[in-house]
């Protein structure tokens, strides 16, 4: 077989999975089941997807678990990136609270020198006059 063939097989075997995973959802959200009827439903469509898968060939058993190690592979790499953003805006917020306390010790000593400056002008006007 090709590796196109294994893909095109796993793809079929994995979008079969998530379809009897959502129409068990779907079921589950409109039927108004007790839960002991609903741990029923949910043990008869897990033994319906045992069964089902059973029957495949070897092959596509291990085509399914490489596409299911894959996404393992893929959801790891995304919490990766997930947490080395987070780190980003951590870094960012840091960088930014140092400007804003920086820009406020300036806007403060602008002050004092206004201050300043505005009693200096006042006392030489006093003399002055």
């Amino acid at each position: 077989m090709h590796r196109d063939d294994h893909c095109s097989s796993g793809t079929t075997l994995l979008s079969f999975l998530t379809g009897t995973v959502i129409g068990a959802g779907i079921a589950l959200l409109y039927a108004p089941k007790t839960g002991v009827e609903t741990r029923e439903m949910l043990s008869d469509y897990g033994n319906d997807l045992r069964d089902k898968t059973r029957h495949l060939p070897e092959s596509l058993r291990y085509s399914a678990e490489d596409i299911a190690e894959h996404g393992k592979n893929l959801i790891n790499r995304g919490k990766e990136l997930i947490e080395q953003g987070s780190e980003m805006v951590n870094s960012g917020k840091d960088y930014l609270d140092e400007k804003k306390n920086a820009l406020s010790e300036a806007i403060e000593a602008g002050r004092h020198a206004m201050l300043e400056e505005k009693e200096e002008l006042t006392a030489s006007l006093e003399k002055e006059s």
